[in-house]
């Protein structure tokens, strides 16, 4: 009798675990559906942060000004679209760095978004690791091949 117990209990908290994972699964592809549909309605003005995805290709902290980096961005699919923004993280922010730094070492897929005025948050997709940031200063340039 206490062995049927416990195992309708695992057996419900096995069924819980699959629902709990599946509802973030869900979670995340509306971010990712969201995201896209967003960038895909309106025009693109021709900054990186208006492209639907974009692959980190460096990232470079600056090392007089502590929460300043620059990051180097493609468009993945026109990989003749390349941008360098230069961003300003928070400056107690101890984990954005490292995380860009692994995602770019990855090809991760990112996700801009455009917040208040010059804010930004960079999520990777498929995941819900973010990194927020003000944008300062993007140059966009063409690589011809």
């Amino acid at each position: 009798m206490i062995v049927a117990a416990v195992l309708a209990a695992g057996v419900l908290l096995c069924i819980g675990g699959a629902i709990a994972w599946t509802a973030r699964l869900l979670y995340i592809g509306n971010l990712d559906a969201g995201a896209l549909a967003e960038k895909t309605a309106v025009p693109s003005s021709g900054s990186a942060l208006d492209w639907p995805e974009l692959h980190l290709l460096g990232v470079v902290p600056q090392p007089d000004s502590e929460p300043l980096v620059l990051l180097h961005v493609v468009w993945p699919a026109y990989p003749e679209r390349q941008a360098t923004l230069l961003v300003a993280l928070a400056p107690e922010d101890t984990v954005s760095v490292p995380l860009l730094a692994e995602w770019c070492a990855g090809a991760a897929s990112v996700s801009p978004l455009r917040r208040y005025g010059s804010e930004l948050e960079l999520r990777r997709r498929e995941s819900l690791e973010r990194v927020h940031a003000v944008l300062l200063a993007e140059d966009g340039t063409t690589v011809q091949r």
